[in-house]
């Protein structure tokens, strides 16, 4: 079977230009014809950044920002002026970093940069309690109606990464939301909110110099301040972790997650890889078994969460209580297959297409851009082009995909993961193979 190529590498056309203020906020401009444009803000606060007592404060702190700030006095006043641009202003929280976001009119462009360095560069912090009643609210997603963890990402996570923050919820616990105040807020934000952990982007049809420009106009004022490392990502665990919960939802989550190198690590674009050939359209391996062949589960899934020098591979369904024990053998006989019989000939050539149109995807979205050219200069200096990535993925063979396989799907470092309505012989069996992995 044959699949259409093209030779020129991807982004091949675009116009990207970066500069660094003397108060260390790095800035990042990328021309894309339209009538829109995208202003971003990256920052290098989140999860792994938090201790303990301090859980869940970042996502505090990123909702916080929007109730107002000199010049917009309310959360109306900021919204207000937001929407008269384009767009609602978003955000989100990660494990390793904040984002906040505005996509507008073309034409407005440093009308929304000034709106963005008010609001991050001195949040007012004055009204919280509206806020804390909406995390505390989300916050109710993870746990059961008697307060007890029934998240299968956070109960994962916290198991893969025992040692490190990476395995806290971003949201936190309602006990440490509950007791969150300004003053948490206010050295959170002096802390974290200082120009060399700011990334700032735009994305659209000006030119590029011309963008810098606009933004260097706005947030030339920001605080300075000195990076924030993050801590490191901890042990590995030294044998395979079950995590195995029983409640009364109708169906089971379950997730076998594997720890793995970071962005960093030359193993990164056969791990990319691995991800597609299970995952990427309904062609793909999980899919065939899990669905066509078995009708297994609707809803599954393989992704790869990915830091700087750490991560986690994971291959998750929802599936009725009785199908559990057939998922998880199955999930394990796809991870092996990976190993005994890597993708090559047909499927190989299956699997560069979809990176490769992955990739003109994002190139061609400017929430793509900004993923490729903007947010990665959080922790890299240097990140690679569009051009660059592509080469990586192209140059994989069948070897190359079976020895990252091998390196990564081990018992150390694996933790399986299953929450729903289980009786005693699903959770044993679970557990008994999650533990048995690779003996």
């Amino acid at each position: 079977m044959d699949h259409p190529t093209d030779d020129r590498p991807p982004g091949h056309a675009i116009a990207v230009r970066r500069r660094a203020l003397a108060n260390g906020v790095t800035l990042v401009a990328v021309e894309r014809p339209g009538p829109t444009a995208l202003l971003g803000v990256d920052v290098r606060v989140g999860a792994r950044y938090e201790a303990p007592a301090d859980a869940g404060l970042s996502h505090f702190l990123e909702h916080m920002v929007f109730q107002g700030c000199e010049g917009y006095p309310t959360p109306l006043a900021v919204n207000d002026a937001a929407e008269r641009m384009g767009a609602a202003l978003d955000a989100s929280t990660a494990r390793d970093h904040t984002r906040f976001e505005h996509h507008v009119a073309a034409d407005r462009v440093a009308q929304s940069a000034h709106l963005l360095a008010a609001l991050l560069r001195a949040p007012a912090f004055e009204d919280i309690e509206s806020e804390r009643a909406i995390i505390l609210e989300e916050a109710l997603d993870e746990v059961d109606d008697t307060g007890r963890l029934v998240d299968p990402d956070t109960l994962s996570r916290r198991a893969l990464w025992p040692d490190s923050p990476l395995g806290q919820s971003v949201i936190g616990d309602r006990a440490r939301v509950q007791a969150f105040d300004a003053d948490d807020l206010r050295r959170h934000h002096r802390h974290h909110y200082v120009g060399a952990n700011l990334v700032v982007s735009a994305v659209g049809p000006a030119p590029a110099d011309a963008l810098l420009d606009t933004l260097a106009d706005a947030f030339a004022a920001h605080p300075p301040g000195p990076r924030v490392e993050p801590p490191p990502a901890g042990r590995l665990p030294g044998r395979p972790v079950a995590e195995v919960v029983a409640d009364g939802r109708s169906q089971c989550e379950c997730r076998l997650v594997f720890r793995t190198p970071g962005t960093a690590d030359p193993v990164a674009p056969a791990l990319q890889m691995l991800r597609l050939a299970l995952d990427d359209g309904l062609a793909s391996r999980m899919h065939r078994r899990l669905g066509a062949e078995l009708g297994l589960a609707y809803d599954q899934w393989a992704a790869w969460e990915r830091y700087v020098d750490t991560g986690a591979f994971e291959v998750a369904a929802v599936v009725s209580p009785g199908k559990v024990a057939t998922f998880v053998d199955e999930a394990q006989a796809l991870l092996q297959g990976l190993i005994d019989d890597p993708p090559r000939g047909d499927e190989l050539e299956r699997l560069r297409f979809r990176a490769r149109w992955a990739l003109e995807c994002l190139l061609d979205a400017p929430e793509g851009l900004a993923a490729l050219y903007a947010t990665p200069h959080l922790y890299e200096a240097a990140p690679p082009s569009a051009a660059e990535r592509w080469a990586s993925l192209a140059a994989l063979g069948p070897d190359d995909l079976a020895a990252a396989a091998a390196t990564i799907f081990t018992p150390e470092g694996h933790v399986g993961c299953c929450v729903g309505p289980m009786g005693k012989a699903e959770r044993r069996h679970f557990r008994a193979r999650t533990l048995r992995f690779g003996a």
